[in-house]
């Protein structure tokens, strides 16, 4: 159980990367305006300015997805990952060894049956007289 004070500072932590993530996200979108101009004011009639956004757009997207996970799936965010782990935890823990679940109870007859079907055909050739030349 954690306390109010790590609650806190998990908390505090979330949000300086989400004021960053936003911060870098301003950022681009003003420095995507000043390319724009600045591609209107030198060479108007040859875009590049989309060029830097592109690759800088990737980079805003992957920040993304490290600050708020995969959109609509919640794979990738801190609560994900959270979740993730106490599932991790639990199949480690001592209660949920094999050794404690109850296993079904097994059907001797079909145990013998499975034997003498086994038997049969290691006696049998692989293959069919048929098949000789």
């Amino acid at each position: 159980m954690m306390t109010e004070e790590e609650r806190y500072r998990i908390a505090r932590k979330r949000v300086k990367e989400k004021k960053r993530f936003y911060s870098h996200l301003t950022t681009y979108l003003v420095m995507g305006g000043f390319f724009l101009t600045l591609n209107l004011i030198t060479s108007p009639g040859a875009w590049w300015w989309y060029w830097p956004m592109l690759g800088w757009g990737i980079g805003i997207a992957s920040h993304g997805m490290q600050v708020f996970g995969l959109p609509g799936s919640g794979a990738g965010g801190n609560e994900w990952e959270q979740r993730e782990i106490e599932k991790e935890m639990e199949r480690m823990s001592p209660r949920s060894t094999t050794q404690d679940r109850a296993l079904p109870p097994v059907d001797m007859d079909d145990h013998l049956e499975l034997r003498e079907i086994q038997k049969e055909r290691a006696a049998e050739p692989s293959y069919r007289k048929d098949d000789l030349v």
